[in-house]
Protein backbone atom coordinates (compact mmCIF):
# COMPACT_ATOMS: atom_id res chain seq x y z
CA UNK A 1 0.00 0.00 0.00
CA UNK A 2 1.97 3.10 -0.92
CA UNK A 3 1.99 6.18 1.59
CA UNK A 4 0.44 9.29 0.80
CA UNK A 5 2.74 12.34 0.35
CA UNK A 6 1.81 15.13 2.71
CA UNK A 7 1.18 17.38 -0.72
CA UNK A 8 -0.82 15.02 -1.84
CA UNK A 9 -2.67 14.72 1.27
CA UNK A 10 -3.05 18.19 1.51
CA UNK A 11 -4.25 18.49 -2.04
CA UNK A 12 -7.00 15.64 -1.28
CA UNK A 13 -8.12 17.38 2.01
CA UNK A 14 -8.50 20.60 -0.13
CA UNK A 15 -10.24 18.94 -2.54
CA UNK A 16 -12.76 17.65 -0.14
CA UNK A 17 -12.90 20.96 1.88
CA UNK A 18 -13.96 22.34 -1.65
CA UNK A 19 -16.48 19.89 -2.55
CA UNK A 20 -17.88 20.13 1.16
CA UNK A 21 -18.02 24.44 0.82
CA UNK A 22 -19.96 24.00 -2.94
CA UNK A 23 -22.74 21.60 -1.34
CA UNK A 24 -23.33 23.73 1.90
CA UNK A 25 -23.28 26.67 -0.86
CA UNK A 26 -26.57 24.81 -3.07
CA UNK A 27 -28.02 23.29 -0.13
CA UNK A 28 -28.10 27.72 1.49
CA UNK A 29 -28.79 28.01 -2.08
CA UNK A 30 -31.96 25.90 -2.39
CA UNK A 31 -33.54 26.60 1.19
CA UNK A 32 -33.16 30.65 0.35
CA UNK A 33 -35.04 29.93 -3.09
CA UNK A 34 -38.01 28.28 -1.20
CA UNK A 35 -38.31 30.74 1.46
CA UNK A 36 -38.65 33.02 -1.08
CA UNK A 37 -41.26 31.27 -2.89
CA UNK A 38 -43.28 31.29 0.61
CA UNK A 39 -42.80 34.79 1.02
CA UNK A 40 -44.19 35.36 -2.12
CA UNK A 41 -47.21 33.25 -2.07
CA UNK A 42 -48.18 34.62 1.62
CA UNK A 43 -47.93 37.80 0.14
CA UNK A 44 -50.06 37.07 -2.87
CA UNK A 45 -52.86 35.50 -0.73
CA UNK A 46 -53.09 38.24 1.46
CA UNK A 47 -53.64 40.59 -1.31
CA UNK A 48 -56.51 38.32 -2.75
CA UNK A 49 -58.12 37.67 0.85
CA UNK A 50 -57.92 41.79 1.23
CA UNK A 51 -59.56 41.98 -2.13
CA UNK A 52 -62.72 39.62 -1.14
CA UNK A 53 -62.86 41.38 1.74
CA UNK A 54 -63.44 44.76 -0.04
CA UNK A 55 -65.36 43.09 -2.74
CA UNK A 56 -67.55 41.60 0.50
CA UNK A 57 -67.97 45.24 1.80
CA UNK A 58 -69.44 46.06 -1.53
CA UNK A 59 -72.10 43.54 -2.10
CA UNK A 60 -73.51 44.47 1.56
CA UNK A 61 -73.64 48.13 0.22
CA UNK A 62 -75.88 46.65 -2.55
CA UNK A 63 -77.53 44.63 -0.70
CA UNK A 64 -78.50 47.55 1.79
CA UNK A 65 -79.59 50.02 -1.24
CA UNK A 66 -81.90 47.44 -2.46
CA UNK A 67 -83.42 46.82 0.52
CA UNK A 68 -83.68 50.28 1.36
CA UNK A 69 -85.53 50.26 -2.49
CA UNK A 70 -87.60 48.16 -1.81
CA UNK A 71 -88.81 49.43 1.53
CA UNK A 72 -89.56 52.85 -0.29
CA UNK A 73 -91.56 51.35 -3.06
CA UNK A 74 -93.43 49.93 -0.40
CA UNK A 75 -94.29 52.60 1.40
CA UNK A 76 -95.18 54.38 -1.91
CA UNK A 77 -97.36 51.49 -2.49
CA UNK A 78 -99.23 51.81 0.80
CA UNK A 79 -99.64 55.77 0.47
CA UNK A 80 -101.58 55.07 -3.41
CA UNK A 81 -103.57 52.14 -1.82
CA UNK A 82 -104.45 54.56 1.31
CA UNK A 83 -105.79 57.14 -1.57
CA UNK A 84 -108.09 54.64 -3.15
CA UNK A 85 -109.62 54.96 0.76
CA UNK A 86 -113.46 55.98 0.29
CA UNK A 87 -112.76 58.25 3.32
CA UNK A 88 -110.02 59.90 1.29
CA UNK A 89 -112.54 60.76 -0.98
CA UNK A 90 -115.58 61.87 1.07
CA UNK A 91 -116.48 65.47 -0.34
CA UNK A 92 -115.37 64.67 -4.54
CA UNK A 93 -117.91 64.29 -7.30
CA UNK A 94 -117.96 61.28 -8.93
CA UNK A 95 -116.15 62.55 -11.76
CA UNK A 96 -113.29 63.84 -9.61
CA UNK A 97 -113.01 60.30 -7.90
CA UNK A 98 -112.74 58.63 -11.04
CA UNK A 99 -110.24 61.06 -12.17
CA UNK A 100 -107.92 59.97 -9.02
CA UNK A 101 -108.63 56.30 -9.41
CA UNK A 102 -106.95 56.86 -13.24
CA UNK A 103 -104.12 58.33 -12.03
CA UNK A 104 -103.73 55.72 -8.70
CA UNK A 105 -103.54 53.38 -11.27
CA UNK A 106 -101.28 54.63 -13.50
CA UNK A 107 -98.83 55.56 -10.50
CA UNK A 108 -99.12 51.82 -10.13
CA UNK A 109 -98.60 50.89 -13.43
CA UNK A 110 -95.03 52.86 -13.08
CA UNK A 111 -93.94 51.28 -9.60
CA UNK A 112 -94.64 48.28 -10.79
CA UNK A 113 -92.79 48.63 -13.37
CA UNK A 114 -89.79 48.68 -10.79
CA UNK A 115 -88.34 45.39 -9.66
CA UNK A 116 -85.94 45.10 -6.63
CA UNK A 117 -84.68 40.98 -6.08
CA UNK A 118 -83.17 40.21 -2.85
CA UNK A 119 -82.88 37.31 -1.66
CA UNK A 120 -82.85 35.98 1.82
CA UNK A 121 -81.75 32.56 2.26
CA UNK A 122 -84.98 30.46 4.70
CA UNK A 123 -85.73 27.18 5.39
CA UNK A 124 -89.24 25.81 4.56
CA UNK A 125 -90.48 26.64 7.78
CA UNK A 126 -89.09 30.50 7.75
CA UNK A 127 -90.93 30.72 4.51
CA UNK A 128 -93.95 29.71 5.78
CA UNK A 129 -93.49 31.81 8.98
CA UNK A 130 -93.15 34.82 6.36
CA UNK A 131 -95.74 34.34 4.12
CA UNK A 132 -98.08 34.21 7.66
CA UNK A 133 -96.90 37.49 8.40
CA UNK A 134 -97.16 38.32 5.08
CA UNK A 135 -100.80 38.17 4.91
CA UNK A 136 -100.99 39.16 8.15
CA UNK A 137 -100.08 42.20 6.84
CA UNK A 138 -102.40 42.46 4.07
CA UNK A 139 -105.41 42.03 6.43
CA UNK A 140 -104.12 45.19 8.35
CA UNK A 141 -103.19 47.28 4.72
CA UNK A 142 -107.19 46.42 3.96
CA UNK A 143 -108.30 47.69 7.53
CA UNK A 144 -106.61 50.61 6.54
CA UNK A 145 -109.10 51.17 4.00
CA UNK A 146 -111.85 50.48 6.19
CA UNK A 147 -111.75 51.27 9.33
CA UNK A 148 -108.23 53.85 10.44
CA UNK A 149 -109.46 53.21 14.01
CA UNK A 150 -109.23 49.32 14.46
CA UNK A 151 -106.68 49.24 11.97
CA UNK A 152 -104.60 51.18 14.59
CA UNK A 153 -105.47 49.00 17.18
CA UNK A 154 -104.06 46.24 14.97
CA UNK A 155 -100.99 47.72 13.84
CA UNK A 156 -100.20 48.62 17.63
CA UNK A 157 -100.44 44.74 18.22
CA UNK A 158 -98.36 43.63 15.89
CA UNK A 159 -95.63 46.12 16.86
CA UNK A 160 -96.04 45.35 20.19
CA UNK A 161 -95.33 41.53 19.01
CA UNK A 162 -92.44 42.94 16.77
CA UNK A 163 -90.61 43.78 19.94
CA UNK A 164 -91.42 47.51 19.55
CA UNK A 165 -91.69 49.78 22.93
CA UNK A 166 -95.39 50.63 22.63
CA UNK A 167 -98.10 50.16 25.13
CA UNK A 168 -100.21 47.71 23.77
CA UNK A 169 -100.64 43.87 24.23
CA UNK A 170 -99.04 41.81 21.73
CA UNK A 171 -100.56 39.76 19.28
CA UNK A 172 -99.49 36.58 19.98
CA UNK A 173 -100.41 34.46 16.74
CA UNK A 174 -98.59 37.15 14.76
CA UNK A 175 -95.57 37.16 17.33
CA UNK A 176 -95.75 33.29 16.92
CA UNK A 177 -95.53 33.69 13.32
CA UNK A 178 -92.75 36.50 13.32
CA UNK A 179 -90.29 34.71 15.76
CA UNK A 180 -90.14 31.50 12.85
CA UNK A 181 -88.57 33.95 10.48
CA UNK A 182 -85.61 35.07 9.67
CA UNK A 183 -83.55 37.72 11.77
CA UNK A 184 -83.45 39.94 8.93
CA UNK A 185 -87.49 39.41 7.76
CA UNK A 186 -88.00 40.44 11.33
CA UNK A 187 -85.85 43.62 11.28
CA UNK A 188 -87.69 44.56 7.66
CA UNK A 189 -91.63 43.33 8.67
CA UNK A 190 -90.85 46.24 12.41
CA UNK A 191 -89.71 49.01 9.36
CA UNK A 192 -92.92 48.18 7.39
CA UNK A 193 -95.19 48.31 10.65
CA UNK A 194 -93.22 51.49 11.42
CA UNK A 195 -94.08 52.69 8.14
CA UNK A 196 -97.97 51.74 8.41
CA UNK A 197 -98.16 53.15 11.75
CA UNK A 198 -97.25 56.58 11.00
CA UNK A 199 -99.21 56.49 7.11
CA UNK A 200 -102.63 54.80 9.67
CA UNK A 201 -101.94 58.26 11.98
CA UNK A 202 -102.21 60.83 9.29
CA UNK A 203 -105.66 59.39 7.71
CA UNK A 204 -107.01 58.89 10.83
CA UNK A 205 -106.33 62.37 12.43
CA UNK A 206 -107.87 63.24 15.63
CA UNK A 207 -110.10 60.31 15.37
CA UNK A 208 -107.26 58.16 17.32
CA UNK A 209 -106.22 59.28 20.96
CA UNK A 210 -103.11 58.34 22.50
CA UNK A 211 -104.69 55.58 24.89
CA UNK A 212 -105.44 53.53 21.19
Amino acid sequence: MAKMTGEENGSQSNGGEQRLVMEVEETTTVVETVVHKDVGGSSQLDSIKELLDDVEDQIEQVRAQAEHIIEEKEDIQTTLEMLTNQDQLTGLSEVDKEEVKVVVERLNSRLNSVNVNLSTSRTSAQQDSLHSVNRAIDTLIFQIQTDTVQAHLLCSQYLSAAGSDIDHPADVKFEQHLLGCTAEDQKNVKKRLLGLLDHIKVLAGNSITESE
